[in-house]
């Protein structure tokens, strides 16, 4: 089962992270399961170990690669306050944490 991020809403600065091991088909937690305080999905960034070169990470990572793959790359807007999709045709063209 996936691990999600979670971001305590409690007002602490700097926020409280935790993770939740859940089925991928489950709708997201709102509340935190032992303290009952508000919780939110964030998204965060994948631990991955590979082998890699800057060009071979610029190639594989390339709009057109992604695309072919059927993979969706989202990167930060402008405003920093939410995602806007720079590769693949599925899925929604922004995200809003």
């Amino acid at each position: 089962m996936p691990v999600y991020q979670y971001q305590i809403l409690n007002g602490k600065t700097p926020p409280e992270i935790i993770e939740i091991e859940e089925r991928s088909d489950a709708s997201p937690c709102t509340i935190h399961p032992i303290t009952k305080e508000p919780i939110k999905r964030i998204i965060g960034s994948p631990s991955l170990v590979l082998k890699h070169s800057s060009q071979k990470e610029k190639v594989s990572l390339s709009k057109e690669n992604l695309e072919r793959h059927g993979f969706l790359r989202y990167e930060r807007n402008a405003s920093g306050d939410g995602y806007e999709r720079t590769a693949g045709k599925s899925g929604p063209s922004s995200l809003k944490p």
